[in-house]
């Protein structure tokens, strides 16, 4: 029993660790890109965390990595919390709860990117620059500085105490939830939570119009009003799911990238597709 209580305090993550953490949390967007979205800043600033988990252990920190490699894309004033969570996971889970940790953070980061949306991007940012323009009405850059600072006086506390909350709050849920045995109900209910979010996303993130139209007389009848009207959305999403099948056929998702807009380039010069 002494044996794994000296484990643990040996692997438990510090308040350095997660300082560190914060730290890497400023330049969590430098790295987006279209494939996984935002997974390379998200597992750069879990490094701190992993590092002090794992160790030497060399096999098991790279499939800790590679699990946070995974598509990620949330508000990024909210991923430190997510982050917190899942270092509290990687800490008291380690690799054997990967598909619990995976679970989570798709769980957590639709809601949590809505929220920041709406409270940062809506609310926070428009305010801060109308103060701020106030100050620029006749030119000069100091309006500009006022609003990023306003801007960031918020923004930046919110990242840092939301990490230390979602560690500390991670670790509490984890060991409660493992006295009731509750966490792979928790964590199936995340994942489905998740899955019916990416889902519900797939309308406004794939777009294809049609630009056929038929005409007999004075009826014109448009391809895509006549799909949209059968089966809302039905293209968007077979579109999807073939995407989905060539990636687990082994496609490169950079290939299928750049396939999917020389297609759109020649189909819209055909008038297949249209542009409105």
């Amino acid at each position: 029993m002494s044996t794994d209580n000296t484990k643990m305090s040996e692997n438990a993550i510090t308040p350095s660790v997660l300082n560190k953490m914060f730290g890497r949390a400023l330049m969590y967007g430098a790295s987006w890109n279209y494939e996984r979205m935002q997974n390379l800043g998200f597992l750069y600033m879990m490094v701190p965390a992993l590092k002090r988990t794992y160790k030497n252990n060399t096999p098991a920190m790279a499939q800790a990595m590679k699990r946070h490699l995974e598509f990620f894309n949330t508000h990024q004033t909210a991923a430190p919390f997510i982050g917190g969570v899942a270092a509290a996971m990687e800490e008291n889970e380690g690799n054997d709860g990967g598909s619990a940790i995976s679970g989570i953070k798709v769980g957590l980061m639709g809601p949590l990117a809505g929220i920041g949306d709406s409270l940062i991007w809506l609310t926070l940012v428009p305010i801060c620059f109308s103060i701020g323009a106030s100050y620029s009405a006749e030119g000069g850059l100091l309006g500009v500085a006022i609003a990023l600072l306003l801007i960031n006086v918020i923004n930046v506390p919110l990242k840092y105490f939301g990490l230390k909350f979602g560690y500390s709050s991670g670790s509490k849920f984890i060991q409660e939830s493992a006295a009731r045995g509750t966490l792979d109900t928790i964590t199936n209910m995340a994942i489905a939570l998740g899955l019916v979010l990416v889902g519900g996303l797939i309308p406004q993130m794939v777009g294809i119009t049609f630009g056929l139209e038929f005409t007999q007389g004075e009826l014109v009848v448009s391809v895509q009003e006549l799909i949209n009207g059968l089966i809302p959305g039905v293209i968007p999403m077979l579109l999807t799911l073939l995407m989905c099948y060539l990636v687990r056929k082994g496609k490169s998702p950079v290939f299928l990238i750049v396939a999917t807009l020389v297609a759109a380039i020649v189909l819209t010069a055909l008038g297949v597709l249209t542009t409105a």
